[in-house]
C-alpha cells in the first residue's frame, strides 16, 4: 500500500509535503491572479465587449512575466520561496518590488500540507485535507481581492469532500457527509434570506452559503456550528483590526478558517 512506505521512512511524509505544498502554493499565486482576469475576460467576451486584438489569458500562457517590465521570468527565478530569498523581493531586470504575498501564499501553503502530514500521517485522509488547504487558500485570497467566491473552487470544495467520504477515507460516512452539505446549505440559505429582509440588503454572498454548504461535508452536520462559530470570531476580529464597519466583508476566508479549525479540532479531541 502506498502509505506503508511512509510507515517505513516516516521522515519522508512531512519532507515532500512541505516541498509539494511549496510547489502547489506557487500554482495558487498564479491562480489567484490569473482566474479572476480569466472570468472577466470570458464575460466581457460574452457581452462582446472583448476586441479580437486583445490577447486572452489562461492558466499557462502567457508565460509568468514581470508586471513592470513585461520580461518573462527565467526558471531559475521562478523557484518557490527560494527565488524570491535570493533576488531580495526585486525583479532581476527592472528591480521593481516582487509583492510579499507570493512567498507567503507558498509558505502557508507548505505550512498547510506539513500539518496535515503531521496530523494524518497513515490515512489517505491527510491528503485530501492537503487539497482542502489549496483550494481555501486560493478562494480566500480571491474573496479578499475580489469580494467574490468563484464556483470552481466551492464545488472543488464539496466534490473533494465527497469522494473522500465516498472513498472511505473521511472520518465521516458517504450519508453523514450529504447530510452536512444540506444542512449547511438550508441553514446558511434560510440566514441569508432572513438577513436580507431585516437588513434589506445581501448580508451574505451565495458563494458564502455554498462554502459553508461545502465544508458540511468535511465536518458533518453536527459540527457545523463550531465552523459558524469560529468564522464569525474571525470576522468580528477581522473588522475590528481593519475597522471595516458597516462595509462589505468578504466572509469566504472566515468561513476558510472555521472550516480548517474545525477539522483539526475533531482529529485532535
Amino acid at each position: 500500500m502506498f502509505f506503508d512506505v511512509f510507515q517505513q521512512y516516516p521522515a519522508a511524509m512531512p519532507i515532500l509535503a512541505t516541498v509539494g505544498g511549496l510547489i502547489i502554493g506557487s500554482f495558487l499565486n498564479v491562480v489567484i491572479w490569473r482566474y479572476p482576469i480569466m472570468l472577466r475576460q470570458q464575460m466581457a467576451e460574452f457581452h462582446g465587449e472583448m476586441s479580437s486584438a486583445q490577447s486572452k489569458i489562461s492558466l499557462a500562457l502567457p508565460r509568468s512575466h514581470c508586471p513592470h517590465c513585461q520580461q518573462t521570468i527565467r526558471v531559475r527565478d521562478n523557484i518557490p520561496l527560494l527565488s524570491w530569498l535570493m533576488l531580495k523581493g526585486r525583479c532581476r531586470d527592472c528591480q521593481a518590488k516582487i509583492s510579499k504575498r507570493y512567498p507567503l501564499v507558498e509558505l502557508l501553503t507548505a505550512l498547510a500540507f506539513l500539518l496535515a502530514s503531521l496530523v494524518w500521517s497513515e490515512s489517505g485522509w491527510g491528503l485530501a485535507v492537503m487539497i482542502l488547504s489549496a483550494w481555501l487558500i486560493a478562494a480566500s485570497i480571491i474573496d479578499l481581492d475580489n469580494q467574490w467566491l468563484p464556483d470552481v473552487f466551492t464545488q472543488g470544495v464539496l466534490w473533494t469532500g465527497l469522494i473522500a467520504a465516498w472513498a472511505q477515507q473521511s472520518p465521516l460516512t458517504l450519508q453523514d457527509a450529504v447530510t452536512g452539505v444540506l444542512v449547511g446549505f438550508i441553514t446558511f440559505y434560510s440566514l441569508r434570506w432572513i438577513a436580507g429582509i431585516v437588513l434589506r440588503k445581501e448580508a451574505l454572498g451565495m458563494g458564502d452559503v455554498l462554502l459553508f454548504a461545502a465544508l458540511g461535508g468535511w465536518v458533518g452536520p453536527l459540527s457545523l456550528p463550531n465552523v459558524a462559530l469560529i468564522a464569525s470570531c474571525c470576522g468580528l476580529i477581522y473588522a475590528v483590526i481593519t475597522k471595516r464597519g458597516s462595509t462589505t466583508l468578504p466572509f469566504g476566508p472566515c468561513l476558510s478558517l472555521g472550516g480548517i479549525a474545525t477539522l483539526y479540532l475533531q482529529a485532535l479531541f
